[in-house]
This record gives structure tokens, C-alpha cells and sequence, in this order.
């Protein structure tokens, strides 16, 4: 199934922010997750569960992690789902 990296990106920052406990209005693309999110690996498998529901594919959360901002696990997922 395919998606607009539009609908990645809110796909993705509302998973965060529901793992982070914050609102996904506040998340940009150029946030880094370790630096500026202080992102942990628990907090990684919540994303990654989200992710695998809503889009039907399975992130790995190493793929996930290896990540190092926003908008590189945008791009990771517009290709996994492309």
C-alpha cells in the first residue's frame, strides 16, 4: 500500500508523540530522536508497533534506530511502503 510522505509524516509524528507523550504539533521532521527527543529503545517499540498497525508493514526497530533524524525514518518508511 502506498502513501504520500505527507501522510508518512503524520503517520509517523503522531506515533511519536503518542511514545513520547507529546503533541505531534510540536514535532518536525528535523528533530533528531536521540538529541533533541531523548528517544528511548522502549519508546522506539511503541513507534515501531504503531507503525507495523497502521501502515501493514513490519519496521524493525533496529532500522528504526539507526535513524538519525525525523525525516530519515520518513524516508526509510516512504520506502518500505512504496
Amino acid at each position: 500500500m502506498a502513501f504520500t510522505k505527507e501522510e508518512l509524516q503524520e503517520i509517523l509524528l503522531d506515533a511519536v508523540g503518542k511514545a513520547i507523550k507529546r503533541d505531534p504539533a510540536t514535532l518536525t521532521p528535523d528533530l533528531r530522536w536521540q538529541e533533541d527527543l531523548n528517544f528511548k529503545s522502549v519508546q522506539g517499540m511503541k513507534v515501531c508497533g504503531i507503525l507495523n498497525y497502521k501502515l501493514k508493514v513490519t519496521v524493525p526497530l533496529q532500522s528504526l534506530i539507526e535513524c538519525s533524524t525525523l525525516q530519515d525514518a520518513i524516508d526509510m518508511l516512504e520506502e518500505m511502503t512504496a
